[in-house]
């Protein structure tokens, strides 16, 4: 087991980049030195973040939505922030912190209210994947939600008694970046507990740390892992999500934030179909991953393939695996299968078998300012609610540009029957310091934040 002193050191390790946006990793020297005045209030490990959870209960008053969001469970609820920026000579934001902390305290405001029920805690899931740096901008970067958001957040449901608030971290960022940017002190000045899980090895983990759900339906996975406080009985889990787009899921949106809630290694859900050289089970022996995965997400492909799924075979990797020999050739050793043949279904089918075992209270979408495929920024003004993640990932979709009835996860999540995808069937409501009212999406103002499919650079951006 890695001691606390191990993993500051490897936090202190030179930053693995992102996938996309390698650009964004550098900071000046002016920025480093200002990075220096950042209080760190220490690495928070998840059995850390148990530990406080417990002790914190006694005085914590869990929060509770608003009536018009309990009631109406299959709903989006969009809330249009007034955030006001300039881009930047490069290109980029402003760290825009105080508005971000306006707009998360009065989006919190507007979801929530104060409860009566004593005891429990708040788990908010961000999507902390990363791009935090010495450079203070970097904090606004569209890839991860804004911190500032999450404070904001954090400090109106304080004001609601909400005193129990962990918030979880788990992605590409290690410790030395939370420090630099102003994260870790941003989280503590708050009375925001950080925990980071994204340690360096699955054996790193205690046992308390996790809980394990059977899967015996999954088309993947047949056990799944999450940390153990998201899914304690008396957790309030908020999924709050960021607005970009991802080459892989082709948004990064409630469902797939679900990954930072895994363990490393089984969060680790972009692993190829094709992974034979390392075998996708980390645990020999246990019977975590259903055997015939391969076979079976082979068959849902051509399903899907013949149901007219948009961009299903861009770069023509299943054409080359059937004109090889298909199935019989690759279980034979055959060398046809391109790492991404099978990879949107392969994800989306390993996505949903962990989104059908965990049950956040309320998933958001913080839509604020989202990166596209091209990595230009926008700045978009909007909050998607619902406690159907499906439904709130089809209203971002919509606000990015994109049609949900043809996203390819959002088709997957619809047929296994974790909500609706259709918005034409999706009821929405806007919240205002009035009240809320029944909208029209089709005038609710949309970006167009194209997708870089599979990463491909010879293909032009892509709308679903």
């Amino acid at each position: 087991m890695k001691s606390r002193r191990e993993f500051l050191a490897a936090g202190a390790a030179l930053f693995t980049a992102l996938p996309v946006f390698p650009e964004r990793v550098w900071a000046s020297g002016k920025d480093l030195e200002s990075a220096k005045e950042h209080l760190d209030p220490g690495m928070h490990l998840v059995r850390d973040g148990l530990t406080w959870a417990e002790k914190g209960k006694a005085n914590n008053i869990s929060p509770v939505l608003r009536e018009e969001i309990l009631e109406n469970p299959g709903a989006v609820f969009v809330i249009r922030t007034t955030v006001t920026s300039q881009k930047e000579p490069d290109g980029r934001f402003p760290a825009e912190n105080e508005q971000f902390l306006q707009a998360g305290y009065s989006v919190a405001k507007r979801m929530f209210r104060k409860g009566n029920r004593k005891g429990g805690t708040t788990f908010i899931q961000p999507n902390y994947v990363g791009g935090f740096t010495a450079d203070q901008r970097s904090v606004n970067n569209g890839v991860s939600t804004h911190p500032s958001f999450v404070a904001g957040f954090g400090d109106a449901l304080k004001e609601m008694g909400n005193t129990n608030i962990v918030v979880g971290a788990n992605g590409a960022a290690k410790h030395i970046h939370f420090v630099e940017s102003g994260v870790a002190e941003m989280m503590h000045k708050h009375g925001l507990f950080l925990t980071e899980g994204k340690y360096e090895n699955w054996e790193d983990y205690l046992p308390e740390e996790v809980t394990w759900i059977d899967n015996p339906q999954g088309v993947v996975m047949l056990k799944v892992p999450f940390f153990r406080l998201l899914q304690a009985n008396d957790t309030t889990l908020i999924n709050m999500a960021k607005d970009r787009i991802h080459q892989l899921g082709f948004t990064t949106l409630s469902l797939k934030n679900l990954q930072g809630t895994m363990p490393v290694g089984y969060m680790h859900i972009c692993q190829p179909w094709n992974d034979l050289k390392r075998p996708i089970g980390i645990q020999p022996g246990k019977k975590i991953f259903n055997p015939d995965y391969q076979r079976r997400i082979e068959q849902l492909y051509v399903k899907h393939a013949q149901m007219n799924y948009k961009y299903w075979d861009e770069g023509g990797f299943a054409k080359a695996y059937f004109s090889s020999g298909g199935w019989e050739a690759f279980k034979k050793g055959a060398n046809n299968a391109d790492y991404k043949l099978f990879w949107g279904e392969h994800w989306g089918q390993r996505m949903m078998d962990a989104a059908s075992n965990v049950h956040p209270y309320v998933s958001l979408v913080e839509g604020i300012v989202g990166v596209d495929g091209a990595d230009v920024l926008h700045l978009n003004n909007f909050v998607t609610i619902s406690r159907s993640m499906a439904a709130c990932d089809a209203a971002a979709a919509w606000l990015m540009g994109h049609d949900p009835r043809e996203m390819p996860f959002l088709r997957i999540a619809n047929e296994r029957g974790l909500g609706q995808n259709d918005i034409d069937k999706i009821t929405f409501y806007e919240i205002t310091d009035r009240g809320v009212e029944k909208i029209d999406y089709r005038n609710l103002p949309r970006a167009r934040m194209g997708v870089n499919v599979y990463g491909l650079k010879d293909m032009p951006l892509r709308y679903f």
